[in-house]
């Protein structure tokens, strides 16, 4: 699909906007259970009582406050598995409020006290048996809530709710709570101070209200006021809370300074220390500004391992805290792709120097890029109107190489400043969202070795989301553009990359040119349908066009693509015989590039039964068809893939057990009939007490692929590209163990360690001839060896179609090992609100062989041969505020 295409359907979009905004009616009638609309349009009101002496927050209500003030209220209905339904156990909640702070009691009856779950777990742990919490939209806008919650233990889990359930795990708040067991109850204890919460200056508070409390034996969900099961969104339909008063805009200023010192054993500077300091200021009561000083953003837990044998780049999730918190204000998603990759700023320096091992040369180079400064300012008014900002400036790399007695400097990154700007605005009661973003990218390059970056990128966005009808049907409109300038040197780069490859021969409307300083394009999507009922129905198109890019500071799998996705889903909440719910999803997608060449068909079913017992299985059968592969050559012309279907089913047993398990196969074969892959996964938790638990996940891949890229030789400017392609056979086998015993909800040890190893064997290699081409013998050209030059290196000769000679060549051998452990032993205490002291161990052993293949037990088995980096790390917090 072209702009001439793209352009008619947007224009229709903007005639008919207007004609579908409607205020919300605030009456419930989505589902088709009288019952269920009853109790979802039913407003319930909570009015919060001013005390003067609080309680001590130990998780026991048996201060005179709880006991004196205020009104404990009940009430609550089964959300599921019986939606409306009283539930099969009474829940009561108590509000107040002082100057500074909101305290919550919830007092969770049980008839069988004896079968409560109170399982110790990782803050932010779902799974951690009986819950019981509160959400609060202060903002009151409909859309967004801050929600705290306490485990049966007394753990704590917060998040903040973004919408059509959409949620930020990561944003912590200070606050404190407890949980206590009585004899017939479990009770939760909670003290929200003002400062974590975002809300207008006025004399009365009007927010939001929700609560909820989960049985884990039962798997059943209560609720205090109802927002069913199968709604499109919750927080438009939260009940409210009232009667609090002449409470001060809080604008809070908090400090959380660090020390930390670390040991690597294997490093030319073994030890090293550091401190700096991190922060927040309340500007207002909405907007909060984070700075941090000299950031300390060591990772806890190491990503996972992977070898990568695609063109593609591998997206890491985030795991620093700065980055972490209110990153949700400045998310700007389109499919998988992103506006701003937090991973951007920090990341390893971009130049690799070469040394000469040979003549005893060593090189020393940073692991990440020193962040100098970061300020971040987040927030929402009461008008709705968000905004996150966050200025970044990473300093000068250099790498040292030594060469005897003799050092040379080398820099591997220049000074860069990031910038990212977001803001969104609420309108028609939180139903329409109109929003927009920017980015830019500043590098200071003074070195010459540095050309091939970029030095300036700028990236756009604009988006629109409606939602009508009791949010039962939506749209949701993205684009964005970018603009990139550099040397020829950087532009060039950038044109043959993998996310763009404007060197591809037969793509007409791609056009490689090395004297271009610039690059620019422009991407979006549309999306809209029913979201809510048994029968909901989803449609998409989204686009990139060929010089479109985010990677300077955002993330972009791949431009050069126009796709259009269907999905269509049947689902059913109401327990019926043995099954409690069910789901059936039908997907249909069709995708070609910028320039109208089709690369791809897909249709999958998608089957979901959760039973009466709490077992679930999943089916997915899967057809893609009609699929050629732009990118798997590597700048070469797009290669016909032979048709793929495939086969999963998945098991799990009763989560709420001691044992839960869960078991996954999957298949995949195509039409060549040589292709083909299966794979195991097992999944393991062991509630071994309350405080301690054991989980492992280990996964076994066998794959044979016809068409894996190898090489591709070109001797001189004058003679043509030649493409180089083997059957694989290559076998993945790892596991993942974690074990983590809780002291208190405060302090913990948590162990991870997940030893990989992958192994891969061409069985043969071929010249690509007719890239598109259905037969295989017209697709590809055997490859003939006439010698072996050393151990891993082979001549081979390249033949024609009438198997004459062109010309030979020696190519190091595709085969490989890779072997890899990465661990961490973790002690956490965080001794008051906010208060964190680390220990941490991380170890590490890696290896990469080309040339040499062994077998996947044999690889597994000798990873703990390899050599060790170990690192050693203390780290101490201490949270206050003014």
């Amino acid at each position: 699909m072209k702009k001439n295409v793209i352009a008619p359907v947007l224009l229709f979009l903007l005639a008919v906007f207007p004609n579908i905004i409607k205020a919300q009616d605030g009456k419930y009638t989505l589902s088709e259970d009288s019952l269920v609309n009853y109790y979802a349009s039913l407003k319930r009101v909570y009015y919060a009582t001013r005390i003067i002496s609080p309680p001590k927050i130990d998780g026991k209500l048996i201060d005179d406050c709880w006991e004196k003030q205020g009104l404990w209220s009940g009430g609550f209905r089964q959300q599921q598995p019986l939606q409306a339904h009283l539930p099969t156990q009474d829940t009561e909640i108590k509000i107040l409020y002082d100057d500074n702070n909101l305290y919550v009691g919830i007092r969770c009856f049980d008839s069988e006290p004896e079968k409560i779950r109170p399982i110790l777990g990782r803050r932010d742990d779902y799974t951690s048996g009986d819950i019981a919490g509160i959400a609060i939209d202060s903002y009151n806008d409909k859309r967004t809530a801050f929600e705290f919650n306490v485990t049966a233990a007394g753990q704590r889990i917060d998040m903040i709710h973004l919408g059509a359930y959409k949620w930020d795990y990561n944003w912590d708040a200070v606050w404190d709570g407890k949980a206590f067991l009585e004899d017939s109850a479990w009770t939760a204890e909670m003290r929200i101070p003002f400062s974590q919460l975002r809300y207008a200056d006025k004399e009365e508070q009007v927010w939001g209200l929700h609560v909820w409390r989960w049985l884990d034996r039962l798997d059943e969900e209560d609720q205090w006021k109802l927002v069913p099961i199968d709604a499109p969104a919750m927080v438009y339909i939260f009940g409210e809370l009232r009667g609090i008063k002449n409470i001060k805009s809080k604008r809070n200023i908090e400090f959380l300074p660090y020390g930390k010192a670390g040991y690597r054993n294997n490093a030319r500077d073994k030890s090293k220390y550091g401190f700096g300091l991190d922060g927040k200021i309340g500007v207002t009561s909405d907007f909060t500004l984070d700075y941090t000083i000299n950031p300390d953003f060591g990772q806890v837990e190491a990503d996972p391992s992977v070898l990568n044998l695609t063109s593609y780049e591998i997206f890491y999730s985030e795991k620093r805290p700065f980055f972490l918190e209110g990153n949700s204000i400045l998310n700007y998603s389109s499919g998988g792709d992103l506006l701003f990759y937090s991973r951007r700023v920090g990341h390893a320096p971009s130049d690799y120097p070469s040394i000469n091992k040979g003549k005893g040369e060593s090189l020393s180079i940073p692991d990440n890029t020193t962040i100098l400064s970061a300020l971040k300012l987040t927030g929402k008014s009461k008008k709705g109107l968000s905004l996150g900002i966050i200025n970044s400036m990473t300093s000068k790399e250099e790498a040292t190489i030594y060469s005897g007695n003799t050092k040379t400097n080398s820099t591997v990154e220049p000074f860069t400043n990031y910038f990212i700007g977001r803001v969104k605005q609420d309108i028609n009661k939180g139903n329409t969202v109109i929003g927009g973003m920017v980015t830019s990218t500043i590098r200071s390059i003074k070195t010459d070795n540095l050309n091939f970056l970029p030095e300036k990128a700028v990236v756009g966005g604009f988006d629109l989301q409606h939602n009508w009808k009791n949010r039962k049907y939506f749209i949701n409109m993205k684009s964005f553009f970018s603009d990139v300038k550099g040397s020829t040197e950087a532009i060039g780069r950038l044109q043959r990359s993998s996310r763009h490859y404007y060197q591809r021969p037969d793509a007409a409307h791609l056009k490689y040119d090395p004297s271009r300083t610039s690059l620019s394009g422009w991407g979006g999507e549309f999306s809209g349908g029913k979201r809510s009922g048994k029968f909901r129905a989803i449609g998409k198109l989204s686009w990139r066009s060929p010089g479109v890019d985010l990677n300077d500071l955002g993330y972009l799998r791949q431009a050069d693509f126009v796709k259009q996705k269907i999905s269509l889903r049947y689902q059913v909440n109401k327990p019926d015989g043995i099954i409690r719910n069910y789901f059936l999803t039908m997907r249909q997608a069709h995708s070609w590039s910028y320039g109208g060449e089709t690369t791809g068909n897909e249709f999958d079913l998608h089957a979901y039964i959760k039973f009466k017992n709490l077992w679930k299985i999943n089916f997915n059968l899967a057809r893609d068809f009609n699929v050629f592969d732009t990118r798997q050559l590597r700048g070469g012309p797009a290669l016909r893939m032979d048709d793929k279907g495939s086969f999963e089913f998945n098991v799990q047993t009763n989560s709420a057990r001691n044992l839960f398990l869960g078991a996954l196969y999957k298949t995949d074969w195509y039409s060549d009939k040589i292709s083909k892959s299966n794979n195991f996964s097992v999944f393991v938790r062991w509630q071994i007490s309350n405080r301690l638990t054991m989980t492992s996940m280990t996964y076994y891949d066998e794959t044979i692929f016809n068409s894996q890229f190898v090489y591709r030789p070109r001797w001189n400017t004058t003679t043509p590209m030649y493409y180089i392609v083997g059957k694989i056979d290559q076998k993945v086998l790892y596991t993942t163990l974690r074990m983590e015993y809780f002291i208190t909800p405060e302090l913990s040890l948590q162990y991870y360690g997940s030893p990989y190893a992958s192994t891969g064997r061409y069985l043969d290699l071929k010249q690509v001839d007719n890239p598109h081409a259905k037969s295989l013998d017209d697709r590809f050209l055997p490859l003939a060896i006439t010698g072996r030059e050393t151990s891993n290196t082979n001549n081979y000769l390249l033949l024609d179609k009438n198997n004459d000679q062109i010309t030979d060549f020696r190519l190091l051998d595709p085969d490989f090992i890779f072997q890899e452990f990465r661990s961490n032993f973790v002690a956490r205490w965080e001794y008051k609100p906010g208060s964190i002291l680390y220990l941490v161990w991380t170890h590490t052993r890696t290896r990469h062989k080309r040339g040499q293949y062994d077998a996947i037990d044999n690889s597994f088995n000798g990873i703990f041969n390899l050599k060790a980096q170990n690192i050693f790390m203390l780290k101490f917090s201490y949270w206050f505020s003014l």
